[in-house]
C-alpha cells in the first residue's frame, strides 16, 4: 500500500484525503441543501420522501437528442449502425497509432446498474452478472476478480441471464433494459454460450429488442421461454411470450396481450413445467407518451406449456395497475406471490396465493413503509421467496424490504441509501445458500453472508455511466466526471477502486479555475451548480441570478471564458454571462429557441463554447436545432442555422488554430435521411461545409480539435465509441481498441498528459494516449496568479453617496470600461475610454436605490476585475 501511494500526485493523494472527510460526514453538512443532493434520481427528483418522485422523464435529454424533430427514433438504421461500428474497427489501418489501446481509468468502486444475477447452481464461486448497459461479467473466485464475457457483441444492454439446469455451463442473456427508463437501450434477441461465456451464438428475437426473462425447460434443452417488452418507442405486436421446441431455431409468440403490453416477468412451477405464471405490463416509451401502466397489467396462467391461457383473478386487482413482479415457492409449487405497482406508480401490494392461482390474499404488510418505491414503482418490479426458508421474502425498492414470517411483519434489511453502505435502487436478488444472497443495486453487487443482515460490495467493475468529463489543470493526472446517479467523482488507475464521490446526485460537468487550485464547481441535474472557494471543505450555490423559472436542460452546459477567469456562460432558453467566483448571471440574450413549441424539454440550450481566439465570439446551439453566434459584449446574436439540418445541437466548438472557424454536430435518426450531421464553417458560421466524411450514421455527441495542427485532427464522441480523423473529416476510423461498442457521450483533451479523455456511459472515463498517433501536441501552460495581476477596488463599501474606484496593473490599453451591474443584470452606471494609468476614479451613486450591486472592469473585452459593494441609505 505505501508503494502504491508513492506514485500518486500531492493532488491525488488531496482527493483520498477528501474521501476520508466523506466518509466522516463532514462535507455532508457543510454544502447548503447537500444532504438532498446526494441522491437526485435519473428523473430529476429525490427519492428522499422530503421529495417523491411524480413525474415520469428519466434521461430526458438523451431521449430528446435523438428524436427531435421527428420524435420516433429509425430502429433499422440505429442497429444498422451499431453493427457498423465492428466493421470499422476491423477495417482500420490508414492511420498510423489509431489501434493503441484505451486505458480505463476509473472508477470502479462505484458501479452502475446492475440488472440481472445468475450463479452457479452447484459451484458458488461462479456468478455472472448483467448490467444495464455495460455487457455481461463473469466471476469465477466468489468475486474477487470479474472478467467481461459478452464485449465481442454490439447491444451491451443485459436483461436476463439462465443458466441450462442439465447443463450450467450452457449460458442464455437476453439482451436490452428491461427497466424502460428515460432513453431505453434495447438489444438484439436472445444469446446462447456452450462454453461459460466464452464464444456466442445468437438464436434469434432480435426483432422482440427487449428479453426480460428467460426460462428452459428442466429436462428438455430444446425447450425455452423469453418473455419480451418488445420494441418500447412504438406499438407493435412483437411483444409477448415466446416458446422454442428446438433450442432456437425457430420461435413461436404463444401470449399476446397488447400491441402497447409485453410481458414483464415469467415463472415455471418447480415440479412441473407445463405450467407457467406470466406478467403483463402496459408499457410505451418515445417523446410523445409515456405509457406505464393500464388494463393489460395482468397475471396469466397456462398449464399445457403455454398452449392455453388463463388470466387470473380470485382477489388480484383488477383495475388498472403498473409492474408486476412474480416468484414461487421452490416447496411448494402451489404457493405464488405477486408484487404490484398501481397505476400511481406506488407500491400496489403483495398478493398470495396458495392454490395455484385460483385464489388470491393480500399480505397484512404490518411496519412496512409504503413509498419505499419512492413513487416509481415501476423502476423495480422484483419479489423472491428465500428457496432455502418459505417464510423469507424480499421485495425490491429504494432499499430492500423483507418479511421473515410469510408476509406479516415486514423490515428493511439494507441500510439507509444515503449512507452508501449498499447502493439505492435494488433490482435483483439470488440466493447461493442459506446464508449467502446477492443483491444488484444501482451501484453494483453486494453480497450478505449472514443471510441479508450485513452487506459488502464484491465487485470493483468500471461501468460507470458518465454525462461529462474533465481533469483537474493542477492535477493532470486527476480525472473528474459526473454519472448517472452516481454524482461526481474523481481519480485516475492507480487507485481506480478508491474513488471518492464528491458531490451528490446525478453528476455533470466539472469546471475548474485555471488559476487558482482552490475555486472549482460542480453540478448536478436541471442545471444546479455548486462552487467552492477552499478546495472543497465547502460549497455554496452558483446559480445567483439564474431564473428558477427558465426552462433548462437536463445536462445544462456552462463553461470558464478561455479570456476571464471571472466570466462564466451558461444557458437556459437564453444566454447568461456570469462574474466572480460565485458567479452572480446576468442574461445576456432573448430566448435562443424557437419558443414552447412541442413542450418545455424540446427548447433549450443544450450547448455552447466560446472562441479561444475571439472573446467576442459565443456559439450557442439548442435542443431545436438553432445555432447561434453571440457578441457577449455587446449582447447583439446572429442566427447562423442556415445550410446546416434542423436537428437537436449536440455540440458546438470554436476552433483553437483558426479565429473564425467553428465546428457543430447535430444528433438524430430519420428513415433515407443521408445529411451530414458534422459541419464546420471557416466564416463564423455564415457558410457551412459538411465534414462528417465516412462516419457511420451514428448520434455525434461531442468533438474536440487538436491544438497546433490547423484543424486537421478532430475527434468525435459516437454512441458506438470515439472516432479519429486526420484529415480534416474527409476520413474517419474509430479510435484506440479495449472500447466495446458502447456510447460516449463527452470527450476532453489533456494535452499536458497528452491524453484524450472519453465519459462512456458503460465504461467509466477511458483515456487514448495522443502520442501514438504521432503528432506534435502542444501542451497548454498553466500560470500561477502573480503580484502583478490585475486588481479592481471600490470604496468605502457600503457606499451612501460617492466611491472611490480604484485599478491597479490593468491590461495595456486605450481603451477600459467600468459598468456597475444591478442584481437583475442591468447596467445601471458605465463609463468608457480610460486611460489604463488611471488608477482611480470617482463613482457617484447618489441615484442608485439601496440594494446590493456588481462594478466591473474590461478592457480589449475582458473582464480583469469586479468586485460586489453594497448601496445603503
Amino acid at each position: 500500500m505505501f508503494q502504491r501511494q508513492t506514485r500518486l500526485t500531492g493532488i491525488a493523494l488531496g482527493v483520498l484525503v477528501l474521501a476520508a472527510l466523506f466518509a466522516a460526514g463532514f462535507f455532508w453538512f457543510s454544502s447548503p441543501n447537500h444532504a438532498l443532493q446526494t441522491h437526485l434520481s435519473r428523473e430529476g427528483r429525490h427519492k428522499s420522501p422530503l421529495n417523491k418522485r411524480s413525474s415520469l422523464k428519466p434521461a430526458e435529454w438523451f431521449h430528446t437528442a435523438r428524436e427531435y424533430p421527428d420524435f420516433k427514433p429509425d430502429i433499422q438504421t440505429y442497429s444498422r449502425a451499431i453493427a457498423s461500428v465492428k466493421t470499422a474497427a476491423q477495417q482500420r489501418g490508414a492511420y498510423p497509432g489509431f489501434s493503441a489501446p484505451w486505458t480505463t481509468q476509473g472508477p470502479g468502486n462505484i458501479g452502475a446498474r446492475v440488472t440481472t444475477i445468475k450463479a452457479h447452481p452447484t459451484n458458488p464461486d461462479i456468478i455472472y452478472i448483467g448490467y444495464s448497459q455495460g455487457g455481461v461479467w463473469k466471476t469465477v473466485n466468489g468475486g474477487q476478480t470479474w472478467l467481461p464475457v459478452f464485449d465481442q457483441q454490439a447491444f451491451l444492454a443485459i436483461g436476463d441471464i439462465e443458466l441450462d439446469p442439465q447443463n450450467p455451463n450452457v449460458v442464455y442473456v437476453g439482451t436490452g433494459d428491461p427497466d424502460i427508463s428515460g432513453y431505453p437501450f434495447i438489444g438484439d434477441g436472445l444469446w446462447k454460450s456452450t462454453n461459460g461465456g466464452q464464444t456466442w451464438t445468437n438464436i434469434g428475437l432480435e426483432n422482440q429488442r427487449i428479453i426480460s426473462k428467460i426460462v428452459v425447460h428442466p429436462t428438455n434443452s430444446n425447450v425455452l421461454y423469453a418473455a419480451a417488452m418488445g420494441l418500447p418507442f412504438e406499438r407493435n405486436t412483437q411483444r409477448g411470450l415466446y416458446k422454442t421446441d428446438n433450442g432456437g431455431q425457430s420461435w413461436q409468440q404463444v401470449l399476446f396481450l397488447s400491441d402497447s403490453t409485453g410481458v414483464i416477468d415469467l415463472q415455471m412451477a418447480p415440479d412441473n413445467p407445463n405450467v407457467l405464471y406470466a406478467a403483463g405490463w402496459d408499457r410505451i416509451r418515445n417523446n410523445q407518451e409515456s405509457v406505464v401502466s393500464g388494463p393489460n397489467a395482468r397475471v396469466w396462467k397456462t398449464a399445457d406449456g403455454g398452449a392455453h391461457w388463463t388470466m387470473l383473478a380470485g382477489g388480484l386487482p383488477e383495475e388498472e395497475s403498473s409492474r408486476i413482479g412474480l416468484t414461487i415457492d421452490r416447496q411448494n409449487s402451489n404457493r405464488v406471490l405477486a408484487m404490484y405497482a398501481n397505476k400511481d406508480l406506488e407500491f400496489g401490494g403483495v398478493f398470495e396465493s396458495i392454490d395455484g392461482g385460483n385464489s388470491w390474499t393480500p399480505a397484512p404488510m404490518n411496519n412496512h413503509d409504503p413509498g419505499f418505491q419512492g413513487g416509481f414503482a415501476w423502476y423495480f418490479g422484483k419479489i423472491f421467496v428465500n428457496p432455502f426458508n418459505s417464510d423469507d421474502i424480499f421485495i425490491c425498492g429504494v432499499t430492500l424490504w423483507r418479511s421473515m414470517d410469510g408476509g406479516e411483519n415486514w423490515f428493511q434489511t439494507t441500510p439507509e441509501w444515503w449512507l452508501y453502505e449498499v447502493h439505492a435502487d435494488a433490482h435483483d436478488v439470488a440466493f447461493i445458500d442459506a446464508n449467502t444472497i446477492l443483491l444488484a443495486t444501482d451501484g453494483g453487487l453486494y453480497r450478505s453472508s449472514d443471510s441479508g443482515f450485513n452487506w459488502e460490495k464484491i465487485e470493483n467493475i468500471p461501468t460507470s455511466q458518465f454525462y461529462r468529463v474533465a481533469y483537474n489543470p493542477f492535477a493532470p493526472d486527476v480525472y473528474y466526471g459526473g454519472m448517472q446517479d452516481n454524482g461526481t467523482a474523481a481519480g485516475n488507475a492507480d487507485f481506480i477502486d478508491e474513488w471518492p464521490r464528491l458531490y451528490g446526485g446525478d453528476g455533470f460537468q466539472a469546471v475548474f479555475h485555471r488559476e487558482d487550485p482552490n475555486i472549482f464547481y460542480f453540478e448536478t441535474q436541471n442545471g444546479r451548480i455548486a462552487g467552492t472557494t477552499d478546495g472543497g471543505p465547502n460549497f455554496g450555490g452558483a446559480n445567483d441570478g439564474l431564473d428558477d423559472n427558465d426552462r433548462r436542460h437536463w445536462d445544462m452546459q456552462y463553461i470558464r471564458s478561455n479570456h476571464d477567469n471571472e466570466t462564466m456562460y451558461t444557458g437556459t432558453y437564453r444566454a447568461y454571462q456570469g462574474f466572480g467566483h460565485l458567479p452572480f448571471w446576468a442574461p445576456i440574450s432573448d430566448d435562443l429557441t424557437d419558443g414552447v413549441v412541442f413542450g418545455e424539454r424540446f427548447h433549450t440550450i443544450s450547448t455552447l463554447d466560446e472562441s479561444p481566439l475571439d472573446p467576442t465570439q459565443l456559439y450557442v446551439g439548442t435542443t431545436d436545432g438553432n445555432l447561434w453566434r453571440g457578441d457577449p459584449f455587446s449582447s447583439s446574436w446572429t442566427a447562423i442555422n442556415a445550410g446546416l439540418p434542423d436537428r437537436y445541437v449536440s455540440s458546438v466548438k470554436a476552433s483553437p488554430n483558426v479565429a473564425n472557424r467553428v465546428f457543430v454536430a447535430h444528433t438524430g435518426y430519420k428513415s433515407n435521411d443521408f445529411s451530414p450531421r458534422l459541419h464546420r464553417s471557416n466564416d463564423r458560421g455564415d457558410t457551412w461545409t459538411p465534414i462528417s466524411g465516412d462516419l457511420p450514421n451514428l448520434a455525434i455527441n461531442d468533438i474536440q480539435i487538436l491544438s497546433g495542427r490547423q484543424d486537421s485532427v478532430l475527434f468525435v464522441a459516437t454512441d458506438g465509441g470515439v472516432f479519429g480523423s486526420l484529415d480534416a473529416g474527409q476520413h474517419w476510423e474509430r479510435l484506440g481498441s479495449g472500447m466495446p461498442v458502447i456510447p460516449v457521450y463527452d470527450i476532453a483533451l489533456n494535452l499536458e498528459k497528452r491524453t484524450l479523455i472519453a465519459g462512456t456511459y458503460a465504461r467509466s472515463i477511458m483515456t487514448f494516449p495522443l502520442d501514438s498517433l504521432q503528432l506534435d501536441v502542444q501542451v497548454a501552460t498553466h500560470n500561477p496568479p502573480g503580484q502583478n495581476d490585475p486588481k479592481l477596488a471600490l470604496a468605502p463599501n457600503p457606499v451612501r453617496n460617492t466611491a472611490m474606484l480604484t485599478m491597479k496593473n490593468a491590461p495595456v490599453t486605450r481603451d477600459t470600461r467600468i459598468e456597475i451591474r444591478d442584481m437583475a443584470g442591468r447596467i445601471v452606471f458605465q463609463q468608457n475610454g480610460l486611460d489604463s494609468k488611471q488608477e482611480a476614479i470617482s463613482v457617484d451613486t447618489q441615484h442608485l436605490a439601496a440594494g446590493t450591486y456588481i462594478v466591473y472592469a474590461r478592457s480589449n473585452g475582458r473582464v480583469w476585475g469586479q468586485q460586489k459593494f453594497v448601496v445603503s441609505r
